[in-house]
């Protein structure tokens, strides 16, 4: 069985996940902010091992890490999960929000790669999977400070497989849809083809089995969000504008 590691995994897809994996027999180390969460999945879980950390700080995150392989040992699989939303209305730009989103969801991840990308690579193997979304895939209404930090993952993980791959390691991106969470109840729209977290963890360890290096789900909206992404930009803006009632 493997060692997985998990950031933001004390609510939402990453508590569903090391749920999921605990179940399955593997070693889950997991880290995030709320103490009290992974203190809680620790009580629930088998084989799940809980370190508190800030992503966005390296330092702590680098500690984290640390504590994680000597516990369990070394980390055969990593998915990159911790994340930040909040809708922003662009006409109120405050670009503290923009900078948390930022130091969050992307470095966040990069901060994590440095911690686990060295063993990997000396050893010629491992899995990392770099949670992204679709709203990664083109602008939407309200994302300006969270789906430019999906791109960015995007972009990276494209990045990352020609550095990496050649070195025994497989990376994937994964592009969620809407996942019913913290994150998106604060949403006040309806959100098409909405699922639920474990359904959301489900299709993350299917596709992490796969060999596609994108994980998109659920395919009845990423269906959808694909086709707009190939629309010529005035088309796009239209349709986009007119169904979630931007304009």
């Amino acid at each position: 069985m493997a060692h997985y590691f998990i950031t933001g995994a004390s609510s939402g897809i990453g508590a569903a996940l090391a749920g999921q994996l605990t179940a399955a027999g593997h070693q889950v180390s997991a880290v995030a902010r709320r103490k009290q969460r992974l203190a809680a999945l620790s009580k629930q879980l088998g084989s799940f091992h809980g370190f508190t950390a800030d992503v966005g700080d390296a330092a702590s995150l680098s500690t984290a890490i640390d504590k994680a392989k000597a516990k369990s040992g070394a980390i055969d699989v990593a998915i990159l999960n911790a994340g930040i939303y909040q809708p922003q209305d662009g006409t109120k730009i405050d670009p503290q929000i923009y900078a948390n989103h930022m130091t969050i969801n992307y470095l966040g991840v990069v901060n994590a790669l440095a911690g686990l990308v060295p063993d990997m690579v000396q050893a010629r193997k491992g899995h990392i999977a770099i949670v992204s979304s679709v709203a990664g895939w083109r602008g939407l209404p309200k994302s300006a400070a969270y789906g430019p930090t999906k791109a960015a993952l995007i972009s990276l993980a494209e990045s990352l497989y020609f550095d990496l791959v050649p070195h025994g390691l497989k990376i994937q991106v994964i592009c969620p849809g809407f996942v019913d969470s913290e994150a998106t109840a604060v949403n006040d729209f309806e959100m098409p083809d909405l699922i639920s977290t474990d359904s959301a963890a489900s299709a993350i360890i299917s596709g992490m089995q796969g060999h596609n290096f994108s994980v998109n789900f659920p395919k009845s909206f990423t269906r959808k969000m694909g086709l707009l992404r190939l629309l010529p930009d005035r088309l796009f803006f239209r349709l986009v504008g007119k169904q979630t009632g931007a304009f």
